[in-house]
């Protein structure tokens, strides 16, 4: 039996130029009075995330699971930070110019990312421009206020692969390490979470007081930061323009891609029939 659903954003509900489908309203209303849980669960920050739920009433697995907070309020239900001793040490192991450095926080005074200024590097159209407006500089990660959530670095994918490499042999047993594809310059950027910070960990928290099992839970999405809870519900959905490493694991395929209203159309069926 369904209790709760599980909604990835980017590649999922989203469409390649990052709007909404439309159905989704619709089928979260269509949900709730069939007594089902919807939750959106991205790696997105609140704010972003907000900006393209707009109000819609549904609570938000954010920050790969390591903030939930309701899309209306903007109450927070958990928070999961990383040590800030660990902040520094995986720092440590970036030797390349060419990387800019950022690590999302949980602040009190509507700043969600911090990155490092360095004399060389142009922040203009790259992920750190995403964020303007909520994001600071600073020249080091010695000392700053807020709670850090993840690190973000982002460049080439040629150097993040090979970096990606470095710190899988120095610290992957103790990290969740994710390489993805973004839209912004440079396209591509390497995620750091702390081993509990997964959208598998924070759906979890989630239903703890909610008397349901993963068994009882739908997901899909459609990128490697899904997988471990793609592979863990009771029903693992990948998008058809998902990541070949989430297919693997996944129950379903979907028919429709993202900009075919491809998550609802197959959610639905799965679910209703």
């Amino acid at each position: 039996m369904v209790k709760l659903v599980s909604m990835d954003l980017d590649g999922t509900l989203l469409t390649t130029d990052k709007i909404m489908t439309k159905s989704f309203k619709s089928f979260v209303d269509k949900l709730k009075k069939s007594s089902i849980i919807p939750v959106v669960a991205t790696g997105r920050e609140y704010f972003m995330a907000n900006r393209f739920l707009g109000d819609v009433d549904i609570d938000i697995v954010c920050n790969n699971g390591n903030v939930i907070k309701n899309n209306l309020t903007g109450k927070t239900v958990y928070t999961n930070p990383i040590d800030k001793r660990d902040v520094l040490e995986i720092m440590s192991f970036n030797r390349y110019e060419d990387i800019i450095s950022t690590v999302h926080v949980l602040r009190d005074d509507g700043i969600d990312l911090l990155y490092q200024v360095k004399d060389n590097q142009d922040y203009k159209e790259t992920y750190v421009n995403v964020f303007n407006g909520r994001n600071l500089g600073i020249s080091d990660f010695l000392e700053y206020d807020g709670e850090p959530l993840s690190i973000v670095f982002t460049g080439s994918y040629e150097i993040l692969e090979e970096f990606r490499a470095v710190l899988l042999r120095n610290i992957g047993d103790r990290f969740n390490i994710h390489l993805m594809r973004i839209v912004r310059k440079p396209y591509w950027m390497l995620e750091i979470l702390q081993k509990n910070g997964d959208k598998l960990f924070g759906v979890k928290k989630y239903i703890e007081d909610k008397n349901i099992d993963l068994k009882n839970i739908v997901s899909i999405g459609d990128d490697s930061n899904d997988k471990m809870l793609i592979a863990n519900s009771g029903v693992g959905i990948a998008m058809k323009n998902g990541v070949e490493e989430l297919k693997k694991v996944a129950d379903i395929i979907s028919d429709y891609d993202n900009d075919n209203d491809g998550a609802v159309k197959i959610l639905d069926k799965v679910i209703f029939g």
